[in-house]
């Protein structure tokens, strides 16, 4: 039970330690010396857990991509409700919050990219702003989708300073809906 207790103490110092340098800079300019200096752990200690950085950050991108793609599915195509609910999860876990910062995976940024193209095609785009056409609604997707996560990064950048329902009725306004 202890060996239990001390490997969750690591991956949790590992975990935080990976966040806050994702605070400071890109995840690829992160190093595994950086990474368990921050954590104040010995480099064996890394490796008897990850064999490199992208091991370490690999589950929680998995949990990120289902956990969106959840509140995605679940919300049926309601834009303000899977708005709220992500920047809700953003603002309870600081991990995945840095991994969809402009420093964290661009796999993450990728991923969510594809997920609200998928969203806004489902439903989103106001009629007033459908255009003619796959190749327009394509491109209309793709404009809103980056627009809506360049929002996402700002406010992550920003720290989070707006609660998630008033990024959420901001998002909304600014859509349309």
């Amino acid at each position: 039970m202890a060996l239990d207790s001390r490997k969750e103490k690591t991956r949790n110092r590992l975990r935080d330690a990976m966040t806050q340098l994702m605070r400071e800079k890109p995840f690829e300019e992160i190093s595994t010396t950086e990474l368990v200096e921050v954590a104040q752990i010995s480099r064996s200690s890394f490796y008897t857990h990850y064999q490199d950085k992208y091991e370490l950050i690999e589950a929680y991108q998995r949990t990120l991509f289902s956990t969106i793609e959840y509140i995605f599915d679940k919300s049926n195509a309601d834009f303000h409700a899977t708005i709220l609910e992500t920047y809700e999860f953003l603002a309870q876990n600081p991990i995945y919050a840095a991994l969809l910062s402009e420093n964290g995976s661009k796999i993450i940024h990728q991923f969510m990219l594809q997920q609200l193209k998928g969203l806004l095609a489902r439903k989103i785009i106001p009629e007033g702003h459908r255009l003619v056409g796959a190749l327009s609604e394509e491109y209309g997707t793709t404009y809103y989708a980056h627009a809506i996560f360049g929002v996402t990064q700002a406010w992550l950048t920003k720290k989070k300073r707006e609660t998630p329902r008033v990024m959420a009725q901001l998002l909304n306004t600014l859509i349309g809906e």
